[in-house]
């Protein structure tokens, strides 16, 4: 009976210190949840930001090489006017220094055009990883919540494991001690049915 009521004692206290250790490294997890789900907020409003950024440089590309076909254009216009006042030789180098230049634009609009396309691809994936980020603070703000009913749900739990083990201590040396008084019963009506009868007077 001695050893099972050390063994409860030791349940007992192995009971507590493993409970303090689950409250101990769920409060550690909450913290690390906090942070973490302060990192996704940034992150989340940096995806959103980065992607205004990116519709807006999409336009800008798009509207940019229009601006430089348009210029090719002026270009090309002024190359025939000056085509008209060519007898006076003075223009020659002019109309080739513009050739070259529209060469040049033809390069830098077909550039800005890839650019701008790529973007316009690349926006569908983005929209999913805005989409996404911006979830990921409300699941972790659900995790904390649990964590934090997880912590408090521990005393109650402690105090459950406790009482059963008292009552599972109780019961065994209960039953030790039943044991115990019926063999002294056994023992006493043997030890009564052994003994010789008194002879008769």
């Amino acid at each position: 009976m001695v050893l099972v009521a050390l063994s409860a004692v030791a349940a007992w206290i192995a009971v507590g210190g493993l409970a303090n250790a689950t409250e101990r490294a769920l409060f550690r997890m909450e913290s690390a949840l906090v942070s973490a789900r302060d990192l996704a907020d940034t992150t989340a409003s940096s995806a959103s930001e980065l992607q205004q950024v990116v519709d807006v440089v999409g336009d800008g590309l798009g509207n940019t090489a229009d601006a430089v076909a348009a210029t090719r254009e002026v270009s090309k216009s002024v190359r025939d006017l000056l085509g008209l006042v060519d007898f006076i030789g003075s223009v020659e180098s002019l109309v080739t220094s513009l050739e070259e230049a529209e060469k040049e634009l033809v390069f830098v609009q077909g550039s800005l055009i890839t650019a701008s396309t790529t973007l316009d691809q690349a926006a569908p994936a983005l929209q999913e990883t805005v989409d996404a980020l911006a979830a990921v603070p409300g699941e972790i703000d659900q995790a904390i919540a649990d964590a934090k009913v997880a912590r408090e749900r521990i005393d109650n739990q402690v105090w459950l494991w406790r009482l059963a083990i008292a009552a599972g201590a109780l019961a065994i040396i209960g039953g030790l001690w039943g044991v115990r008084a019926n063999a002294r019963r056994v023992d006493a009506l043997l030890a009564a049915v052994g003994q010789p009868a008194a002879p008769a007077a």
